[in-house]
């Protein structure tokens, strides 16, 4: 597992004058990153995560914070809650590949081993480098290729001479098919981040054929795994594995990522 990052982060520093005012906390946000750096450092798991989550509680969204934090739980054994930090941590910086490695290595501890359906070679190496890049630079590579594809559709209309227009046909052609390819990998972005999942917090939680308590039980999660959440009902999500079994949870015995 690696250890936190302890590099002073410029976003608390500026936000620590605002944060230190308000009444949650004495201390600023820089100051509680520090603190929880330090008792992270001495084993004192908890206070690490202590501090690390009044930051949370300023409104600070940092990748660094939640990766921390991810260790902290981690190292308290609190399973759940360390995957559903690393989780959050990868949605904002997605290049992170301490955060994905240690999510892969949390995952392994989990006690359900969900079958899912086998990507072909090709398809999953082009999910992981998509894995490991923002959508914004997914979504800046789409729109270069198209804005250039529309110019040299632009520029071929007004050509003229054969060898000059066949040139640039094969051009518009090249940067349209690009084009739609970025289009797919910002598709594939953009559901990735408006996914609804869950993490499992509780030691182990039924899913059940409805939702009310005295509902069949269809089967057992345990802390950890991730599910996807299909519809909300009065404190219940229906959720669902890879493998496409599906069923009713509490509300309350999962956290959304």
């Amino acid at each position: 597992m690696t250890l936190i990052r302890c590099a002073a982060l410029a976003a608390l520093a500026l936000l620590g004058s605002a944060a230190g005012a308000r009444p949650v906390a004495a201390s600023t946000s820089r100051e509680l990153f520090e603190a929880g750096n330090n008792a992270y450092e001495l084993g004192r798991f908890d206070e690490a995560a202590t501090a690390y989550e009044k930051i949370l509680g300023y409104g600070v969204s940092d990748p660094r914070v939640l990766y921390n934090l991810a260790n902290s739980y981690f190292k308290q054994g609190k399973l759940g809650a360390a995957i559903l930090h690393y989780e959050r941590a990868l949605r904002l910086d997605p290049s992170d590949r301490d955060a994905r490695d240690n999510l892969e290595f949390a995952r392994g501890m989990i006690r359900d081993r969900v079958t899912e359906s086998e990507v072909p070679y090709p398809v999953k190496v082009v999910q992981d480098v998509l894995d490991g890049l923002s959508a914004n630079l997914v979504g800046a590579v789409f729109l270069l290729l198209y804005c250039a594809a529309g110019g040299l559709v632009g520029v071929l209309v007004l050509a003229r001479g054969h060898a000059g227009r066949r040139a640039l046909g094969y051009c518009a052609g090249a940067a349209g098919f690009l084009a739609l390819v970025a289009g797919g990998a910002l598709a594939y972005k953009i559901e990735q981040i408006t996914a609804a999942r869950a993490i499992v917090m509780e030691e182990k939680v039924d899913v059940l054929s409805g939702p009310a308590a005295d509902n069949t039980v269809l089967f057992t999660v345990h802390e950890g795994t991730r599910l996807e959440v299909r519809n909300r009902r009065d404190g219940w999500y229906q959720v669902s594995l890879p493998n496409a079994m599906s069923g009713w949870v509490p509300s309350g015995a999962v956290e959304q990522v």
